[in-house]
């Protein structure tokens, strides 16, 4: 009988485990451990927003909605970008509401991406970008800024692409990500027109990653969007501004057939986001639209603490830019691999950062620590890194 069925499909079986999640499985049985590996902020939803949500349950709002959003939540996200980020979204038409911003990322690539073209992704890497891509059958080109600081430049572009075409892989399309995960490097008004240019040149879609917007620490943040408009799909939400992680509230921004086709797909996987979430979202964003900055000095403190503090302890690092992450090289005493650093580290101090492998090949020996959790437990992980460094 077995002989009778079929395999798991070759696409779904390509798709690699999610290696944060491989690193966690390896550390998940170590008591009173200290989680400083995923982006999850500590900070409560504003009362507001849990008002709009319980309102519209009570209200008896669970039937199906339109499956781009409802119209007051995209007018709501319009009036946010336009006002935050001089973004120029022209009408709530090119705003689609996701299941957080991995199924608009998912989305954009399913629509703009054919089986076997080409895309390139900035390293280090948040790792669902590479999942995503092998969802959509594309192949990852990627672009190592391991020797330019952490920072895009039109070079690698250049480069990348070449290398890419010599291979007779066809590069379509970029993932940018900024304020970036892992790194914390973000892009000013001129580096960006820069980039631009080049994505211009070389007839590239963007995939414009900016969840982490309302946590840049250097100036503003700078949107792509209004600078490449026909050529970008900016992927935004509301998780890291508005600590709305558990309501997966996304947004998808482009125009003409490009939002034509994600809508297309969007009606095939979800039909729609929950329509509580929504209206909790647009309270959100029209009664609370500065909660990214009253929380900013805040991610700022924790992340200034930490990196001093690494720096004392022999780590090599910089201050963030933007995000909620300390990306650091780890001393040279323990040598390049990260891995074995971050597991012993889990199990015998309780303390759990990623490896930079998880990120990029070429970060074997640095590690990621999230500042978004609480004081406390900052305060306690550093108290248990720097005894765990004393006694190895």
């Amino acid at each position: 009988m077995s002989n009778l069925v079929h395999p798991l499909s070759s696409l779904v079986t390509s798709i690699p485990h999610d290696p944060m999640l491989d690193f966690l499985d390896k550390v998940d049985q170590t008591d009173d451990l200290i989680d400083l590996g995923f982006g999850d902020p500590d900070f409560a939803v504003d009362s507001s927003t849990k008002k709009a949500f319980k309102a519209s349950i009570d209200a008896d709002h669970s039937h199906y909605a339109d499956g781009q959003g409802i119209s007051a939540l995209r007018q709501a996200a319009q009036t946010f970008y336009n006002h935050k980020y001089a973004c120029g979204i022209q009408t709530p038409g090119d705003i689609l509401v996701t299941v957080g911003a991995a199924e608009a990322i998912n989305l954009a690539l399913l629509s703009l991406v054919e089986p076997g073209q080409g895309v390139m992704i900035i390293e280090p890497e948040y790792s669902q970008y590479s999942t995503s891509l092998c969802l959509a059958g594309a192949v990852k080109i990627p672009v190592d800024t391991a020797g330019s600081n952490f920072k895009l430049t039109a070079d690698l572009i250049r480069s990348s692409y070449e290398k890419a075409k010599s291979k007779q892989i066809d590069p379509i399309a970029i993932i940018i990500n900024y304020p970036n995960n892992p790194t914390g490097r973000t892009y000013t008004q001129d580096e960006l027109a820069a980039l631009v240019q080049v994505f211009k040149e070389l007839k590239l879609w963007v995939l414009s990653d900016e969840i982490y917007a309302e946590q840049t620490f250097i100036g503003r943040h700078v949107s792509l969007y209004p600078m490449l408009r026909d050529q970008t799909v900016l992927i935004t939400g509301l998780s890291k501004s508005h600590a709305m992680t558990g309501y997966r509230l996304g947004f998808a921004i482009a125009h003409g057939s490009v939002m034509q086709a994600m809508r297309k797909i969007q009606d095939t996987l979800v039909t729609c986001v929950a329509t509580p979430i929504q209206e909790a979202a647009a309270a959100a964003l029209n009664d609370d639209p500065d909660a990214g900055l009253k929380t900013l000095p805040a991610y700022l403190r924790r992340v200034t603490k930490v990196t001093n503090a690494l720096k004392n302890l022999g780590f090599d690092l910089s201050l963030p830019q933007g995000a909620f992450y300390v990306w650091a090289k780890i001393p040279a005493s323990f040598g390049n691999d990260a891995f074995d650093f971050c597991l012993r580290l889990a199990k015998t101090a309780r303390v759990q950062i990623f490896p930079g492998s998880i990120f990029s090949e070429t970060s074997k020996n640095y590690v990621r620590i999230s500042c978004a959790g609480s004081d406390a437990n900052l305060d306690l992980a550093l108290q248990r890194i720097k005894a765990y460094l004393k006694n190895n």
